[in-house]
This record gives C-alpha cells, sequence and structure tokens, in this order.
C-alpha cells in the first residue's frame, strides 16, 4: 500500500458495512490517505440516511483523517461506489461482505461482489 491512499468506502448502516468503515478508517491512518464515505438511500430514505451519516461522522471526528461524506440518490450501490472510485481515482474500495441488501441484491449478487468485479481498483471486503 503507498501513502497518501484515496479509500472508498460504502457504508448501509449494517454491521458488515460499520466494520468495513472501521477498517477504512484505520488503513487511511496508517497511510496517511483520505477517505470519502458515501451511503446511497432510495427514494423515501433520506432520513434514514441522514441518521447513518450522523452515525458515521461521529466515528470519523474522533480520527485524525481527512475525509468527506456523501449521501446518494440512487438504487444501485455498487455503481455508486464503482462509479465514484473511477470518476474520482480512488486506490481502494472497502466494503461489508453483507449490507442490508434487498431480495434484488439476493437476484443480482451482492453489493461486494459486484463492486469485486466492475471496480478499476483494488477492493477490500471485510467480513469479521
Amino acid at each position: 500500500m503507498k501513502n497518501n491512499m484515496r479509500i472508498l468506502a460504502g457504508i448501509d448502516g449494517s454491521d458488515h458495512s460499520l466494520w468495513a468503515l472501521l477498517e477504512a478508517i484505520n488503513i487511511a491512518r496508517e497511510f496517511s490517505g483520505f477517505l470519502k464515505v458515501i451511503t446511497v438511500y432510495k427514494q423515501g430514505k433520506k432520513e434514514e440516511a441522514e441518521k447513518i451519516r450522523q452515525k458515521t461522522q461521529q466515528y470519523l471526528e474522533k480520527e485524525k483523517i481527512d475525509y468527506e461524506l456523501t449521501t446518494i440518490l440512487g438504487s444501485n450501490p455498487s455503481l455508486a461506489l464503482v462509479d465514484t472510485a473511477r470518476n474520482e481515482h480512488f486506490d481502494l474500495i472497502v466494503v461489508g461482505s453483507r449490507g442490508l441488501g434487498s431480495t434484488a441484491s439476493f437476484l443480482l449478487g451482492s453489493i461486494s461482489k459486484q463492486v469485486v468485479t466492475k471496480a478499476h481498483c483494488d477492493v477490500l471486503v471485510i467480513k469479521k
């Protein structure tokens, strides 16, 4: 891994995404990195996304790292992560192995699997 690493993490409020966030924070701290955390929410779920964002900010404020929090209206978290990583030149995507997926994620495959398949950069999947 390299210093000044650009790290992207997705969080949906699940335990697995929280574990991924904590690992992304550790990597950012260790390698003087920048961490961007995104939450993708569906129409009508903005309030839930804001609660997740606030909880995430509480974790990040305790750390001495550069970070940004973003919420994105959309229905495809894996596409949001992959596109953000590509467009903003991230070096690493960190995701949990399981999230708060729906029946759609069961039918289409897990978000982490889709990210691993489509990402241009390294992907770290946290299982815990």
